[in-house]
């Protein structure tokens, strides 16, 4: 007898049964190893190329790529960093009052954790995980690169060839209007529209030491960010285009908006929370730079740790904007971010970023987190960069630092320090 369905043998449709079932099974399969990934590993465990599953979904698709081709990582257990307690005070005194605008905008925010409480399945739960990000601990000011041997950010381009190139630099943000530590605070009269200043000047190589920028972001999501550039080699002060935050930052791959993995102005974007997800991370570096062969950014002899995120989607409102998909793993408990994973506008993937954080002490004596050694890889080219950048917080910097003055004073020969 010639079974048949709808006129196909029976025997044809079997097979094509039996291939979707494969195809289910295989996809359970691999949906339960990256569930096995996320909840088995534990301190002194080592994975390398013949158990790369176990970190499949735990770090980005170039970084499981390099697993799969040798790289080893071992695990140890989390560093577990609490809020501090001026933080947490202008957290409970403040955020009762803090809402979101209609179109996204943060409303009556003073200082500490914009949403402290806050439901996951709450439709606008993306918006209120970006302001938490972007109004995450970082003190009243810093100096990237004060707490790097020599006081400056350390940054090696890598090409595909592996040949490097070193620009060494530093940068220094001050939040002059959600002041917890600091006097006056929370704000310091005449900058209450300022939400932050940065000052960022290279040093090395020679042929761009004194290139300065600064930079302010206000709080009004109506005003575009002030850009201004002082260029030795022309010895003028040049006012540049907010486009400009695409462009790359010479000789490097990150663009001004991959600064803090992302830099962008909050009321640009549109979010998407998509779940809460395990990532492997590195809480406590313990070498600065860390260890790593000449002409390659994988880091040697650095433990990882599972840590859990919040997976935010962030796309932006402009579609001529450079990045049209961007994924931030924030930290639960600190909302810092731990891999930027970066799609372009054909939808392939792109650029790949992960950062360490290392301890720090304040002036006190308390111990806090610090961004360590953070590295971009883009995929589509082959190149890296990787910068040694950890801070030292609340330096006493004045307002009047972050001007145009100050550009003037280093076109005159002056300097910062």
């Amino acid at each position: 007898m010639n079974l048949s369905v709808k006129g196909e043998p029976m025997s044809k449709c079997f097979s094509a049964i039996c291939r979707v079932l494969a195809s289910a099974i295989m996809i359970l399969s691999l949906a339960l190893m990256a569930h096995a990934a996320e909840v088995d590993l534990n301190p002194g465990d080592t994975i390398g190329p013949q158990n790369w599953q176990r970190a499949q979904g735990m770090v980005g698709e170039n970084f499981l790529n390099r697993i799969k081709q040798g790289h080893t990582i071992q695990i140890k257990a989390p560093k577990i960093y609490r809020p501090l307690k001026e933080y947490l005070e202008a957290t409970e005194k403040y955020s009762g009052k803090v809402a979101l605008g209609p179109n996204g905008e943060l409303l009556n925010y003073v200082a500490g954790q914009p949403f402290p409480k806050f439901d996951l399945n709450d439709p606008q739960i993306g918006q209120k995980l970006a302001w938490n990000f972007s109004w995450r601990w970082l003190g009243d000011d810093y100096k990237t690169g004060g707490a790097v041997k020599g006081g400056k950010i350390i940054r090696a381009a890598i090409e595909k060839d592996g040949s490097e190139r070193r620009a060494d630099l530093v940068s220094y943000f001050f939040f002059p209007r959600t002041r917890y530590t600091s006097n006056p605070k929370p704000v310091i009269p005449g900058y209450e529209h300022i939400d932050y200043m940065q000052l960022r000047v290279d040093s090395y190589p020679r042929d761009a030491a004194g290139t300065t920028t600064l930079e302010i972001r206000y709080g009004d999501p109506k005003k575009s960010d002030d850009l201004y550039i002082y260029i030795p080699s022309i010895r003028r002060i040049r006012r540049a285009s907010t486009t400009q935050r695409c462009q790359t930052l010479a000789p490097s791959e990150f663009n001004l908006d991959d600064i803090n993995s992302f830099n962008g102005k909050i009321t640009d974007f549109n979010y998407k929370f998509l779940g809460e997800k395990k990532v492997l991370a590195n809480l406590s570096q313990e070498k600065l730079p860390f260890d790593r062969k000449q002409g390659d950014y994988l880091p040697l002899n650095e433990k990882w740790e599972v840590v859990d995120t919040y997976v935010l989607e962030v796309t932006p409102k402009d579609s001529s904007y450079c990045y049209p998909r961007k994924l931030l793993h924030l930290n639960k408990m600190t909302f810092d971010t731990h891999w930027t994973l970066i799609w372009d506008k054909k939808g392939d993937y792109w650029k790949e970023q992960f950062g360490m954080f290392t301890p720090v002490k304040l002036a006190d004596g308390r111990e806090v987190w610090s961004v360590g050694d953070v590295t971009i890889v883009n995929v589509q080219n082959g190149r890296s960069t990787i910068v040694t950048s950890t801070r030292a917080y609340n330096q006493g910097y004045p307002a009047s630092m972050f001007s145009l003055a100050t550009l003037q004073t280093i076109m005159r020969g002056g300097s910062i320090e």
